[in-house]
């Protein structure tokens, strides 16, 4: 990101990093802590929950400053919705529903008051979000929803989801209230101990005032997915940034046959080259995070390059991190294990590696 970054993004960069610092810390079992809507809406007083909103929906709409905030927010591994819900589900929400349904919504969830979470992917899908199973029939002035939607992150947090459903054979989206009748969670496990559930929908009531229809849906769909994984791309860049200087830390303290294991030729080769994978994702991250913001028609291109850049440099610097801090690595007393594990959560989530090559040779 050097050469990117103003001084102000510099400084609001720092401001994020201390906030988690003192809101989080970075202790020996982060797997702990636990979503906390105080927090989230002491997020919100910071200005990270309004970065992917637009400006004339009173955000700051500043792609290279959502980046900044979650490369500084990724290592105390914060377990509060900012990527799904004031990201991939703001994004979708400006786009697709009404301004006078928008902006009340877009407001709270800017401040923190509300959680909202989007519910696009299926199970037999494998990433495409055009491959939709759940069905929407109009009744009385409603809709009736069925279908499954799993894996749904911070879906029991959430105040309010954003479903895709097929309408006489087309695709649409609806804001559903997950308090509603016929809407089921049941949470699900995921590697990195974030929330996540299963929504079943069976016979759920939808008012027709909640299908969102200011966009077509599918590119709606997937600008707001690529939104999310270019800030996802960004988190990772942070995660491996952390996992670079405790492994360095590590290597300069470990001592074997007498000396400091960073000495050896072997490791500093090692650590070079973990640092040199890190540097080409934080480059091809800022290239996305640019290409979502600017609307280029290569935006897809380059946000699936991006992540198959990242998905090859986490791989090699989670791995050559374990590896350097030897079997102490992988337990949880050491943070360096949950790092390794939200790195590897986020290779997956949304679309993984072989996913973005078939969309990048197509």
């Amino acid at each position: 990101m050097q050469g990117l970054i103003s001084s102000e993004q510099d400084i609001f960069g720092g401001s994020v990093k201390r906030f988690a610092e003192q809101e989080y810390g970075i202790g020996p079992s982060p797997h702990r802590l636990a979503f906390d809507r105080a927090r989230l809406r002491r997020l919100g007083e910071l200005g990270v929950l309004s970065l992917a909103i637009p400006e004339e929906m009173g955000g700051i709409g500043g792609a290279v400053e959502a980046m900044v905030a979650l490369a500084a927010l990724a290592p105390s591994l914060a377990p509060e919705p900012i990527v799904a819900s004031s990201i991939h589900a703001a994004a979708l929400i400006a786009e697709a529903a009404p301004s006078d349904l928008a902006a009340p919504l877009l407001q709270r969830i800017a401040e923190g008051q509300a959680v909202a979470a989007v519910a696009d992917l299926e199970a037999a899908a494998r990433y495409d979000r055009a491959a939709i199973t759940m069905t929407a029939v109009a009744k009385d002035g409603s809709y009736l929803l069925d279908g499954v939607k799993p894996m749904v992150p911070f879906g029991a947090e959430a105040d309010v989801l954003v479903v895709s459903a097929i309408v006489d054979g087309e695709p649409a989206l609806f804001l559903v209230d997950p308090r509603s009748d016929g809407v089921t969670r049941s949470p699900r496990p995921r590697i990195d101990a974030m929330p996540a559930v299963d929504i079943v929908l069976s016979g759920c009531a939808v008012p027709s005032a909640s299908r969102l229809q200011n966009a077509p849906v599918l590119p709606a769909l997937e600008r707001a997915a690529d939104l999310a994984t270019a800030a996802q791309i960004a988190e990772m860049v942070g995660l491996m940034d952390a996992l670079i200087a405790a492994t360095v830390d590590y290597a300069r303290t470990r001592k074997q046959f007498g000396v400091a294991i960073g000495s050896f030729q072997a490791i500093q080769h090692r650590m070079a080259d973990m640092w040199i994978a890190c540097e080409e994702a934080r480059s091809l991250a800022a290239a996305a995070a640019l290409a979502c913001a600017s609307g280029e028609p290569g935006r897809a291109r380059t946000v699936s390059a991006a992540m198959i850049t990242a998905c090859d440099a986490a791989h090699r610097v989670g791995n050559e991190a374990i590896q350097i801090h030897g079997g102490i690595g992988m337990t949880d007393e050491l943070v360096v294990s949950h790092w390794y594990r939200r790195l590897w959560a986020l290779r997956q989530e949304g679309g993984d590696r072989h996913r973005h090559l078939e969309r990048l040779a197509n």
